[in-house]
């Protein structure tokens, strides 16, 4: 995948100074929401905790989960022992649905009680919106395995400014261009807490990430007509944050359900 990637989320600042089938129309997009358990094991047991996980994951495919979760390890930082488990995309009704099943599922709640719960130290619990309006999926680009995630902490009283900034800079990669089966994104804010977006951008591989040759502050100084034009935008858009990090996450296949679909 080449950039609207790191590159283009960094070049934000230095300009200055993330399962859905590509381009559909907003009627025909996936449902907005994500649920995201992220688990931290105990000190000296993450090689037991992978494995009790990837037991419980095909525990929960044999007792009929109708989820098809997907486990994910952090690659940069100094907290490195985290697994983020992952499903995507439901609307509230059925996240209902999905919690009266979970109560009545008892073999798969009884085997977490007593083969992962007393492996993990910490858990933490996310709901995440996707914005598909300003978005490029390419499942036809992958399959992916490593996924890098910009994280944006937002200014309360900019609230607005982001979003317009982020909407014109998102319109314009749709609509003029950029949004190609080698260009994906998608942007996602988290639900509770202090305000936080994110864009996610796929990558088959290391490879992958290597910028092409022309950057995404080119692409926006070609179609605003000027790269005073382009560093004014991203100007807007990082006035409205407060701070950013990067992660990359890498898909753990042994630890997340397989999809027979």
């Amino acid at each position: 995948m080449q950039s609207m990637s790191l590159r283009m989320l960094t070049s934000l600042a230095a300009a200055l100074l993330l399962c859905a089938p590509a381009a559909l129309p907003a009627a025909d997009n996936p449902p907005p929401l994500v649920d995201i358990w992220v688990m931290t094991p105990k000190e000296g047991s993450s090689a037991e905790f992978s494995k009790a996980l990837a037991e419980h994951m095909a525990v929960r495919k044999e007792n009929g989960d109708p989820r098809v979760w997907s486990a994910y390890t952090p690659l940069l930082g100094d907290d490195l022992g985290r697994v983020a488990v992952r499903y995507c995309c439901f609307n509230w009704a059925d996240h209902d649905a999905y919690t009266e099943w979970s109560e009545n599922a008892e073999n798969i709640r009884k085997h977490f009680t007593e083969n992962v719960a007393p492996l993990i130290g910490h858990v933490a619990h996310y709901f995440e919106k996707m914005d598909w309006s300003n978005s490029h999926w390419n499942l036809d680009g992958g399959p992916y395995t490593y996924f890098a995630v910009t994280e944006f902490k937002l200014k309360n009283d900019k609230l607005g400014q982001f979003d317009a900034a982020r909407d014109k800079i998102s319109q314009i990669a749709l609509n003029q261009g950029w949004a190609t089966p080698e260009h994906s994104w998608i942007w996602s804010e988290t639900i509770g807490g202090k305000p936080s977006v994110s864009i996610v951008i796929p990558h088959k591989n290391f490879a992958d990430m290597d910028e092409g040759e022309q950057t995404f502050m080119d692409f926006l100084s070609e179609n605003l007509g000027s790269p005073e034009a382009a560093s004014a935008l991203m100007q807007e858009f990082s006035e409205a944050t407060w701070s950013s990090s990067f992660q990359i996450w890498k898909l753990e296949d042994e630890m997340s359900m397989q999809d027979d679909g």
